[in-house]
């Protein structure tokens, strides 16, 4: 019962099974996640939810590692919830630097952690490369969504005036 609710955790309910582009997909749930929780609850309630998926993430990756088979399993997109959910945490900020609906920060958020996480620039692709099991499956996503929040911070800080 823990392995197959450890699976559809690390899976984001299956998603990662899905055939084409899992990684984008489990980011676009992720935002339309973070819409629903934003409107809910404040953002420190979804910070600590990050913070737990974040933590549980090491446990369910390090009990059901041998159901996959590669070192970083495409399957697992809960890095990708993690990653993205960063600069979507970060809205707040942006907000007070650039007035506009949260869907504009959501989708600049989206396009620039996908652009970090696909192309994974110098330390993301050296993390990728070297770091192994849950700690290298989580950490360059996480990585991806730090260098998100720098870069938008400092775009919305310029273009807020």
């Amino acid at each position: 019962m823990i392995k197959y609710f450890n699976l559809l955790f690390l899976t984001l309910f299956k998603i990662g099974n899905v055939k084409y582009a899992p990684g984008t997909i489990a980011s676009i749930f992720t935002c339309v996640i973070f819409i629903i929780l934003n409107y809910f609850f404040s953002i420190n309630v979804v910070l600590l939810l990050t913070i737990v998926v974040f933590l549980y993430s090491f446990v369910a990756i390090n009990n059901s590692y041998e159901s996959f088979n590669s070192e970083d399993p495409q399957e697992i997109v809960v890095d990708e919830f993690v990653g993205q959910m960063l600069p979507l945490i970060a809205i707040p900020v942006y907000e007070t630097l650039f007035p506009a609906p949260v869907l504009y920060y959501c989708i600049s958020s989206f396009l620039l952690f996908r652009f970090f996480d696909i192309l994974k620039p110098f330390p993301i692709s050296y993390i990728d490369t070297n770091v192994k099991g849950a700690t290298g499956i989580m950490l360059d996503d996480v990585v991806a969504g730090f260098f998100s929040i720098i870069v938008l911070s400092i775009f919305f800080f310029f273009i807020g005036g």
